[in-house]
């Protein structure tokens, strides 16, 4: 530990505020600083603050509100093109090519400061770990292999749509039951190793231990996951599967995504089916088919198309995403997003999570917001 006498420490936070900028930036300067002072390099670890802060007006009709009543609504909804939250992430790196890494991630409401995630501190992810030639392992809570890859081939990750486009996939209308996690789901007191790259091939197993007490089974997850990635293709297949620790079934989840870039155009889908082994064991099965084109470097244009199909007579599902991202500058965007969804088995819910589910077989919601990172 370098310890800096009153006056060194005037000195560093007269070049930190110099600068200007944000927390992030001042660790650059801080580095930069503690090296003109002491002539010590610190190359050998770093921690970084983040976040990402979303927010904007959605319309929504046919919704079902409280006391039963009927109609349309205007909403100031937050964290909807993605979760609002803020974190720290960090490493050190202790020799032989080896780090040990760290991460806190916390989310919250925009609109009312509400903690995210059950009102968990750092309900986003809390892990830490070691990696390495050998490969990464993590421990803590942190995204199963689906929720950390599959945003990839999704249209609500590769668009601003965000929870727009989440709600089929996750089956919202039918109470996320048949949730196929791609949003992102956690998996607590779990242990994570990801392989190193071999010729563009990688793979990943994963394990949450259920921690009930007389069983080793119950409510634990498994989850593996291989990856191949070589330029402008990337794809991936992942298996899932949780116990459940009242009636001891079984959610199992198999999916599998695939995204190309070409020019000014990507074009990405995904297929997932979920299944669960007790009662009637419910099914369902979701495709998503996307593009992204930009038009010039600041302005895209989105599109996507998802379909479920589900047994036991249930009926199918599918929904329609529109949308339009002009980026302000790297950090911040301005969008506008559409989507219509049609569920011949429930009223639909255009909106996951935050949205009110429709008074008929279909819904309509359109959305302006503006998207900061810093």
């Amino acid at each position: 530990m370098i310890k800096l006498n009153a006056f060194d420490r005037i000195l560093l936070i007269n070049i930190i505020q110099r600068q200007g900028g944000g927390v992030v930036r001042c660790r650059k300067y801080l580095l930069a600083g503690l090296s003109l002072l002491t002539g010590t390099a610190f190359a050998q670890s770093s921690v970084t603050l983040y976040g990402l802060l979303d927010s904007g007006l959605t319309y929504t009709n046919n919704v079902v509100g409280q006391n039963g009543a009927e109609g349309s609504q205007v909403a100031l909804m937050a964290g909807v093109a993605q979760g609002s939250r803020w974190g720290m992430r960090g490493y050190e790196d202790v020799g032989g090519g080896n780090k040990i890494l760290f991460q806190l991630e916390s989310g919250f409401q925009l609109d009312t400061g509400v903690l995210g995630a059950g009102g968990r501190l750092f309900g986003y992810g809390s892990y830490v770990g070691a990696q390495g030639p050998w490969g990464t392992l993590t421990m803590g809570r942190q995204y199963d292999f689906i929720g950390w890859y599959f945003p990839a081939y999704a249209v609500a990750s590769n668009t601003p749509a965000g929870l727009l486009a989440w709600s089929l996939p996750s089956y919202s209308a039918g109470g996320y039951t048949l949730d196929n996690r791609v949003w992102g789901d956690w998996v607590d007191n779990s242990v994570k190793y990801v392989s190193p790259n071999f010729g563009g091939f990688d793979f990943g197993a994963m394990y949450g231990f259920g921690e009930v007490a007389g069983s080793l089974g119950k409510s634990a997850t498994t989850s593996v996951i291989a990856n191949y990635n070589n330029g402008p293709f990337g794809a991936s297949v992942s298996y899932y599967t949780q116990k459940n620790a009242v009636d001891n079934s079984t959610k199992r989840i198999v999916i599998g995504g695939a995204a190309y870039s070409f020019k000014a155009v990507r074009l990405f889908g995904l297929v997932s089916d979920v299944r669960i082994s007790s009662g009637e064991k419910p099914r369902a099965t979701t495709y998503e088919l996307g593009a992204v084109y930009t038009l010039m470097q600041p302005l895209s244009i989105g599109l996507g198309y998802q379909y479920q199909a589900r047994n036991n007579d249930v009926g199918n599902a599918q929904q329609l995403t529109l949308s339009v991202d002009y980026q302000l500058s790297k950090r911040t965007d301005v969008y506008l997003v559409g989507a219509y969804g049609r569920d011949r088995g429930f009223g639909p819910q255009v909106v996951a999570a935050i949205g009110g589910p429709s008074s008929g077989s279909s819904q309509t919601a359109v959305r302006f917001g503006m998207r900061h990172r810093f």
